[in-house]
């Protein structure tokens, strides 16, 4: 009787210990995002970037930072000038970077001793402490108007396009 309680105990540890493991790796998976929105209109510019935080707040595998991401979402939005039929519309340009490369680059140059390979480490060096990644991706919308439901609607579609991408491994 002791020995399948004694058994049954190492069992369970041995369970527990592997379901923590596989927790921690699963927030280890998280890849961090930065989320950038330029746009000259401050309510405009607020509202999409509240929606987009929305949209990737629900996203387990994807945590948005302000600094040192995997990869940056860029959303540069303009209301559109002289446009009779939409004058109240907006033109969305959509760009996501990534720096996948260059720390590889960084991280796998690192103790060679070459004066090319130097050069080529410093320039990945000063493109990652910048946050500058290479461009994978370029995308444009446009709204009739600045709806929250619009919004909403357009930067769901963003985030989930990045989140596909991102399970690509770019």
């Amino acid at each position: 009787m002791l020995q399948k309680f004694t058994k049954s105990t190492v069992a369970l540890v041995i369970a527990m210990a592997c379901g923590h493991s596989a927790n921690l790796a699963a927030e280890e998976e998280k890849r961090a995002v930065t989320v950038v929105v330029l746009c000259e209109d401050a309510a405009a510019k607020k509202m999409i970037r509240e929606s987009l935080l929305t949209q990737f707040r629900s996203l387990s595998d994807l945590e948005v930072v302000d600094k040192h991401a995997y990869s940056s979402l860029i959303v540069y939005a303009e209301k559109t000038v002289n446009d009779a039929k939409n004058p109240n519309g907006f033109a969305i340009a959509i760009a996501h970077t990534n720096s996948y490369e260059l720390r590889l680059a960084y991280e796998n140059l690192r103790g060679i001793d070459n004066v090319n390979v130097k050069a080529v480490r410093t320039v990945a060096e000063r493109a990652l402490r910048d946050d500058l990644g290479v461009l994978r991706h370029l995308n444009v919308a446009h709204l009739d108007e600045l709806s929250r439901e619009k919004v909403d609607s357009v930067t769901k579609t963003i985030a989930s396009d990045l989140h596909e991408r991102q399970k690509e491994k770019d």
